[in-house]
């Protein structure tokens, strides 16, 4: 995961970096991801089962306090790690159910 404040210089060192065989995912708003993330899980008994039953052997999505920046990074790798299974699983859901699934 390659994580940036979104400049685009970042945009440009990370599409060079991925000229030279650098296998990632570029980031600039992890925060976004994370928040977003949270909502659509959240509250929510029936997307939470659907997480389940498509990814059985994943955790849970993290749910991180904002001011607590270990907890934060530790979210950043889970989602580095299984982000496209978790890509797959909310564009699944239908985005006219809740607000926070057109977000994603």
């Amino acid at each position: 995961m390659f994580v940036t404040d979104g400049a685009a210089t970042m945009s440009v060192v990370g599409c060079s970096l991925q000229k030279y065989g650098c296998d990632m995912i570029h980031v600039t708003k992890v925060d976004a991801l994370i928040a977003n993330t949270k909502k659509v899980f959240l509250k929510s008994l029936k997307r939470l089962r659907a997480f389940h039953s498509r990814c059985p052997n994943i955790l849970e999505p993290p749910q991180p306090i904002p001011t607590r920046w270990g907890i934060r990074l530790e979210a950043a790798f889970y989602y580095a790690k299984y982000y496209e299974k978790i890509k797959a699983v909310i564009l699944e859901f239908n985005p006219n159910e809740a607000a926070t699934i057109k977000e994603r």
